[in-house]
């Protein structure tokens, strides 16, 4: 399997560990595993807390996208993120583009697994897979042209806009 690595040091200076050390834990891993490794990414703790603002992270999707890697390692899922939010929504996007997200962690094996990612995990994913859902439904139909089906009747009536109360009528004649 082609996987393409991700490292960042952590914002928090008690539990940073070196870039280059998540590196060669990721080289180690890959190699034990018989994965090709086809490129690592990293960001430094200076580097933006949003992900898309940390140029490694948008690395990574760049070797996604072009079809170079069939997976994404990590030296542990916090690498994404501090957030667990933005833990998930970023495996949600990574598995959505059409890859695995692996750790060399076997702690994380529960949670990207699918087995018990815990209660949180599964409300988090609940509501992407919902919003996905939405996002489907709404693609369906282009902007403006939804059409009703099943010959039901539907009934817009249009209303004239009324002043906003904190405003003068421009048409009232003062006395």
């Amino acid at each position: 399997m082609r996987v393409v690595g991700y490292a960042r040091e952590s914002v928090d200076a008690e539990q940073a560990r070196p870039v280059f050390a998540q590196q060669e834990e990721i080289r180690r891993w890959a190699a034990q595993q018989g994965h090709q490794l086809v490129a690592l990414c990293q960001d430094r703790s200076g580097d933006g807390h949003h992900p898309l603002d940390r140029h490694g992270y948008l690395a990574v999707l760049g070797a996604v996208a072009s079809g170079g890697a069939d997976a994404v390692v990590v030296p542990g899922i916090a690498t994404l993120s501090d957030d667990q939010i933005v833990q998930e929504i970023l495996l949600w996007d990574l598995q959505a583009r059409g890859v695995s997200v692996l750790s060399t962690d076997a702690e994380d094996a529960a949670v990207l697994g699918g087995e018990d990612p815990g209660a949180t995990r599964m409300l988090i994913r609940d509501v992407l897979a919902r919003i996905q859902e939405h996002a489907a439904t709404l693609s369906r139909h282009p902007q403006g042209r939804a059409r009703p089906t099943g010959g039901v009747d539907v009934v817009v009536e249009l209303l004239a806009a009324l002043p906003d109360p904190g405003e003068t009528d421009p048409t009232a004649v003062n006395g």
